[in-house]
């Protein structure tokens, strides 16, 4: 494994991740109220299937890209061996994971609060910093992610990798 390539990966990968998804919650931010806390998810108001499906084009590929990047990224570096493309590719995603914790759930979140607030879920507790990270951003970011989510992403990418070495 390549420590260098490795966490210059992180770092790109978690900028166009954050700064992707930033945007969108910027433009639709109803789109995003299923990954709100569930304070906010009960008083946001329903989904357009409008919004769904945008969110969907827009988070499917993006995450195809990000598999894409750390497979290739791995192959032009030389790496080799299922554990040395799941390590690379858990460190990956976990600076993603970084990232996501604060830059969008703690400094954006905070900076943007009156753009990305979801009409009607204004009088949300939730909506607080404190609230915001004990309800989610620490269970996600802290357990869900590091356990499930970086080992699948990982997984997949070190499948892929073996493939076409």
């Amino acid at each position: 494994m390549v420590w260098s390539r490795t966490i210059l990966d992180g770092i790109v990968m978690c900028l166009i991740f954050n700064i992707s998804v930033g945007m969108m919650w910027l433009i639709i931010p109803k789109a995003f109220s299923n990954m709100m806390p569930s304070e906010i998810r009960k008083a946001a108001p329903i989904r357009a299937k409008k919004d769904i499906v945008t969110l969907s084009v827009f988070l499917y590929p993006l995450y195809i890209f990000l598999i894409a990047y750390s497979v290739l990224s791995a192959f032009f570096a030389g790496v080799v061996g299922f554990w040395n493309l799941f390590w690379m590719g858990y460190i990956e995603m976990f600076f993603v994971n970084m990232g996501d914790f604060f830059g969008l759930d703690w400094l954006f979140r905070e900076k943007m609060i009156s753009r990305i607030m979801i009409p009607g879920t204004e009088h949300c507790k939730a909506w607080q910093t404190k609230e915001w990270m004990f309800s989610l951003g620490i269970v996600e970011h802290w357990v869900l992610w590091p356990l499930i989510v970086c080992p699948a992403f990982t997984f997949v990418c070190a499948g892929i990798g073996m493939l076409i070495r």
